[in-house]
């Protein structure tokens, strides 16, 4: 029997090795083509990325593949119907921010990307891709945000699916400054004031020059009648907006944190 064994494994030892240089072969040409499709999107050609994506996985099988469309479709649509279907524009580097082209309703193709049935169908298949989790995140996130979709879930249970994906996908380490400050901002709408603070300042220590999150931590700790911190971070927004609005809107904010500390500290005066 032994050398019957040998002799199978010397006649099979070819398409083994063939099969594994296929593999390569794919996944190198994948990550060509994911490196590409990045690039696309730094020259803000959306649509041609688009394209070269749903090319490469037409059925949404590959969870790497699956992940960045989601990217690139919720952050650089045109157009949507309830994120499910898109549009996107290959923009010119001094064109119009793809919110201002939102407001524009030019008529352009619409590819379908049903975003939340994706990515659960490739949950129930890549259960430990805790990336998926993210994107899951950021897509409640973004129903939010755009009140455009899940309109029989209510806002309460958008967040709460928000907190449940983003803390998951923390726990085994896939987060940014920006889905810690979804994950904050999600507690601090539903009235979670201590929960938001931690995933709040995690988002601080990520990105230390975000005035909307110090924003969002100044109005936390007001609620929380911790007023030196909340006039801190306060301060630091008005400091980081570039804009006259948003400045005008913290510095609103920063008065009203300084009369409130002024009325604490008459009440105690003997």
């Amino acid at each position: 029997m032994r050398p019957f064994v040998f002799l199978l494994l010397f006649l099979l030892a070819p398409s083994i090795s063939w099969a594994q240089t296929t593999a390569a072969a794919e996944a190198a040409a994948q990550a060509t083509a994911l490196r590409r499709a990045n690039q696309l999107v730094l020259e803000r050609r959306y649509e041609s990325a688009w394209k070269l994506l749903k090319f490469l996985d037409q059925m949404n099988l590959d969870p790497a593949v699956a992940l960045k469309k989601t990217e690139l479709a919720l952050n650089y649509y045109t157009a949507t119907d309830e994120l499910k279907r898109f549009a996107f524009r290959d923009l010119k580097l001094l064109d119009l921010s793809p919110d201002s082209l939102r407001q524009l309703e030019v008529d352009t193709p619409r590819y379908s990307f049903p975003v939340r049935r994706v990515l659960e169908k490739l949950q129930e298949k890549y259960p430990d891709n805790y990336k998926l989790d993210r994107a899951l995140g950021d897509y409640y996130f973004a129903v939010q945000q755009c009140d455009c979709a899940e309109q029989e879930l209510g806002e309460d249970a958008v967040f709460q699916r928000t907190i449940k994906h983003y803390q998951q996908a923390h726990d085994h380490g896939q987060g940014d400054y920006l889905s810690y400050f979804a994950l904050g901002y999600s507690y601090q709408r539903l009235g979670k004031f201590q929960e938001s603070l931690a995933p709040f300042e995690r988002s601080i220590e990520l990105r230390k020059d975000s005035p909307t999150t110090h924003l969002n931590l100044a109005f936390v700790y007001l609620e929380l009648k911790e007023f030196e911190k909340a006039q801190a971070h306060a301060r630091r927004a008005v400091e980081l907006f570039p804009d006259d609005a948003h400045k005008e809107d913290a510095a609103y904010l920063l008065g009203q944190i300084e009369e409130r500390m002024k009325a604490t500290a008459a009440t105690q005066t003997p």
